[in-house]
């Protein structure tokens, strides 16, 4: 197959796919009464080699448009399946939801990472299953942990620490103090403040590396509304996927989840 072939063999291929996926959402929006929005990254036959799916701006736009087009009080289902990402896509995303006057529903029907569990703190209710996982929220810094920059500065003398050193983790510092304040504001009126900042500050701490995942007893431990049972026509959305590679959390650079 030459390289013509193959781009032609791909476009058909995605172009039975997406209508496959249009049909199973049609559905999924007749069942539910809802609108229903996908977040969904994987490797797909038709992307470019070397490039790895996760939250990007681009992203964000389309899921705002998705999500405006909805009934101001119109339930919102969003399928969700991500590594993660550029933070601001993914707390633009989350104010959508947040402040969306329907009901908020996510599915994470395998994994929510990173900036993805970000987004999932907006829903009112989080459908899982016992092996969906979620992960720490710990600011990346050039893809390096920020409580690990911070704590660069606690070890070392400052004069023992080269400028961008110091830069970066006066960044981290606040970067964590900033995302800490934003889970507080999406989890206000649904759960008491001091267990808000209890999961802040577990989420964002250090405590985990970043691409340890967060089991759903955790997560329903900590009193998100999280509950058992993802409808089986998500997993019909994934039927229509091909397995293959995707980015692990913590990868890339700039700030991102």
């Amino acid at each position: 197959m030459d390289k013509d072939e193959e781009w032609r063999w791909k476009e058909e291929l995605k172009e039975q796919v997406m209508v496959r996926r249009e049909r199973i959402i049609a559905g999924m929006e007749k069942e539910r009464g809802s609108k229903v929005v996908t977040l969904v990254h994987r490797m797909e036959p038709w992307i470019k080699k070397g490039d790895y799916p996760s939250i990007e701006i681009e992203d964000s736009e389309k899921v705002l448009l998705n999500i405006k087009r909805a009934g101001k009080r119109q339930p919102i289902d969003l399928i969700l399946h991500t590594p993660g990402g550029i933070a601001l896509a993914a707390q633009m995303i989350a104010i959508a939801l947040k402040t969306h006057r329907g009901r908020v529903t996510v599915h994470v029907p395998f994994y929510a990472m990173s900036g993805g569990t970000l987004i999932a703190l907006a829903a009112d209710e989080i459908l899982m299953e016992r092996f969906s996982v979620m992960g720490p929220l710990d600011p990346q810094i050039d893809g390096l942990p920020s409580n690990s920059l911070v704590s660069i500065l606690e070890r070392k003398p400052i004069q023992a620490v080269e400028d961008k050193t110091i830069i970066l983790a006066d960044i981290a510092e606040l970067s964590i103090a900033e995302v800490q304040e934003f889970i507080r504001w999406l989890l206000k009126r649904r759960m008491k403040a001091k267990e808000a900042r209890s999961l802040a500050e577990y989420l964002t701490g250090g405590f985990i590396s970043h691409d340890e995942p967060i089991s759903y007893e955790v997560i329903k431990g900590f009193g998100l509304p999280a509950k058992l049972g993802v409808p089986d026509i998500v997993y019909e959305y994934f039927d229509t996927c091909t397995h293959g590679a995707c980015l692990r959390p913590g990868h890339g650079e700039h700030r991102k989840f």
